[in-house]
């Protein structure tokens, strides 16, 4: 009896555990079910090599949904659409893009959506997100070009590195080690120039010094030159303006007695020039008259008195 009523617990026990996982597991399937999810698409140049069905979907870094399908774009077959459903509450944004990235070390690939900005609405569930080249993407599209140019740099160095290259290049080496023993030899030498080009910069740093006094000095001198210079210029203007006011006058006077002068000039210059010739002879006859008297002035007067009377 005892041994089958612990069988019978022990029924009872496992009973109860199995309709337990049934009923949990019914719980989870319907709080799954509850989980609200929105679809977007976007679509990828080059390769999505890594990318498959159920990759994780980042936002900003954290795990926000999931890819649902991967494939060619029916509209072009040159871009790889790529169908994701994320949680409804990410705040995708007209402008966030899309990128891939790599999935740690296992090599896998998944999708980042950039946050975008905040002014910028919500994008509508169905809508394109836009793409863009990611890391990954350039450093696959470029490797073929890197591994050109490595191959060019290495044809370069072994083109470099040929006999005759090496053999110079060993001769340079061995003055290089000559050089450097010579100056080591010479370290005296040096030493000594080393020190004559310290007194040399004080000498020119003293230099410096004096003439930035002497600069100094000229500016104080140059602005007393330059107040003189002031005053000259102020009194050359005002000898200008006094200029300018006399022959003003001078011009409205010549234009008050322009009629005037006009007849001095064709007959007034005449008759003085008559008269000036009047007046030289009249000069000349006094002049001799006054010869005549100094010499004598009683004859002058009273005439030749040693003329004597003529007979009737």
């Amino acid at each position: 009896m005892e041994t089958r009523a612990s069988h019978i617990a022990v029924g009872a026990f496992v009973l109860v555990l199995l309709f337990g996982a049934l009923g949990f597991l019914v719980w989870v399937g319907h709080f799954s079910e509850r989980v609200v999810e929105t679809h977007y698409f976007t679509r990828f140049y080059g390769s999505v090599a890594g990318l498959d069905v159920n990759s994780n979907v980042l936002f900003g870094g954290i795990p926000v949904g999931h890819v649902t399908t991967v494939e060619v774009d029916p509209q072009d077959s040159a871009l790889a659409r790529v169908d994701i459903r994320v949680k409804s509450d990410t705040p995708v944004r007209t402008d966030s893009v899309a990128t891939l990235a790599m999935q740690g070390i296992t090599g896998g690939v998944l999708v980042e959506i950039s946050r975008g900005t905040k002014a910028a609405p919500k994008l509508k569930e169905g809508s394109e997100i836009p793409s863009a080249y990611s890391p990954l993407e350039r450093l696959l599209s470029g490797a073929p070009e890197l591994v050109t140019k490595a191959n060019a740099l290495l044809d370069r160095a072994s083109t470099f590195l040929n006999p005759d290259n090496s053999a110079a290049l060993a001769r340079v080496l061995v003055n290089l080690d000559h050089l450097t023993g010579k100056l080591a030899n010479s370290s005296d030498r040096i030493d000594g120039l080393l020190t004559q080009a310290d007194t040399a910069l004080s000498q020119v740093t003293a230099t410096a010094v004096e003439i930035q006094k002497l600069a100094s000095d000229l500016r104080g001198s140059s602005g007393k030159l330059v107040t003189s210079a002031d005053k000259a210029v102020d009194q050359i203007r005002a000898l200008a303006g006094n200029f300018n006011k006399t022959a003003t006058s001078l011009d409205g006077l010549i234009k008050e007695n322009r009629q005037p002068i006009h007849d001095f000039a064709t007959t007034g210059l005449y008759e003085l020039s008559s008269m000036i010739t009047e007046v030289r002879l009249l000069a000349q006859t006094l002049n001799r008259i006054s010869i005549e008297i100094e010499r004598d002035p009683a004859r002058f007067l009273f005439g030749d008195r040693q003329k004597g009377f003529e007979a009737q």
